[in-house]
C-alpha cells in the first residue's frame, strides 16, 4: 500500500496530533489505575492518551483478565454504553482475548470489533490498534483513491458500525457499491472486495504497525497512526469525499 502510506506521510506532516487529537476521558473512583493523579495533571489530550496506554499496558501485564478495566475502557473511555456488563459480554471478551493469540476472530466477536479492539489496544499497544469506524472509513477512502484509482488491486477493510453522522451520511459501503456497480451486472459478489472478517483485524494491525514506522520513523507506534486516521477522518477525508464524489445518472 505504498500510495496510501505516501498520503499518510503527507497528512502526518500537516496534522499535529498534540493539537488536533481531541477525545477526552475522565477517571472514576471505581477503577484503581496507578498514576491516575499524574494523568489528571496532564492538560494535553494526546499526551494524556499516550500515558494512559502505558499505564494500562503495565496493569494488563500483571493480569490479563480484568473485567472492571475491560468494561471501563469500552463504556467510559470509549463511550459505548450499549456494550452492557453482563455474562454474555464477559464471555465475549474472554473469547476475544483467546482469539488474539490464535490470529483469527469469530464472526460474533468481529460484530463488536469497535468495542473489543479498544481493550486489545491497551493490553498491548505495540501490537494492536483500535478498529474504529472513523479509522476504517479514512483507510478505505485512501485505498479507493490511492491504490485502486486505476483498477482494483487492494481489498478493503469491512466497515464497523459508527456513530459519526457526517461519515454515516456519506456511507462508505454505499460509495464502494456505486464504484463497483458493474460487478453487480456481472453477477459478482462485491463482498469479495473486502478482507474476510476472520483475518481483517490482524491484517489491519499488521498494516498499522508497519506503516507507523514508515510515517513516523523507526520508533513510530501503532496508536500514532490510528490516532492520525481517526483525526483526519472528520475533516481532511470528509472534505475529499464531499468535493470529489460525483454521480452521473444517464
Amino acid at each position: 500500500m505504498e500510495n496510501v502510506i505516501n498520503s499518510l506521510k503527507h497528512f502526518a506532516q500537516n496534522c499535529d496530533l498534540h493539537d488536533r487529537y481531541k477525545p477526552e476521558f475522565a477517571l472514576n473512583e471505581d477503577i484503581k489505575i496507578p498514576g491516575a493523579v499524574q494523568l489528571n495533571n496532564i492538560d494535553n489530550n494526546y499526551k494524556k492518551q499516550v500515558e494512559l496506554k502505558r499505564i494500562l499496558h503495565e496493569k494488563y501485564k500483571e493480569n490479563g483478565q480484568q473485567y472492571d478495566l475491560d468494561f471501563w475502557i469500552i463504556n467510559n473511555w470509549g463511550g459505548i454504553s450499549s456494550f452492557k456488563r453482563n455474562q454474555r459480554n464477559k464471555n465475549k471478551i474472554k473469547k476475544f482475548k483467546e482469539d488474539l493469540t490464535k490470529g483469527k476472530l469469530t464472526k460474533d466477536n468481529f460484530s463488536t470489533i469497535s468495542s473489543l479492539s479498544k481493550i486489545s489496544s491497551f493490553m498491548n499497544p505495540n501490537e494492536f490498534a483500535i478498529y474504529d469506524s472513523r479509522v476504517i472509513y479514512a483507510l478505505n477512502w485512501l485505498i479507493l483513491t490511492r491504490e485502486n484509482q486505476n483498477g482494483f488491486k487492494q481489498k478493503y477493510f469491512p466497515m464497523p458500525n459508527g456513530r459519526n453522522k457526517k461519515l454515516s451520511d456519506f456511507n462508505m459501503n454505499t460509495i464502494l457499491q456505486i464504484v463497483y456497480v458493474d460487478d453487480y451486472n456481472e453477477n459478482q459478489d462485491i463482498s469479495q472486495k473486502y478482507i474476510e472478517h476472520k483475518s481483517c483485524y490482524f491484517e489491519y494491525c499488521d498494516f498499522i504497525k508497519s506503516a507507523a514506522k514508515q510515517v513516523y520513523g523507526e520508533n513510530g507506534k501503532p496508536y500514532e497512526l490510528e490516532m492520525l486516521l481517526f483525526t483526519i477522518a472528520d475533516q481532511e477525508i470528509f472534505n475529499e469525499v464531499k468535493n470529489n464524489l460525483k454521480i452521473t445518472i444517464i
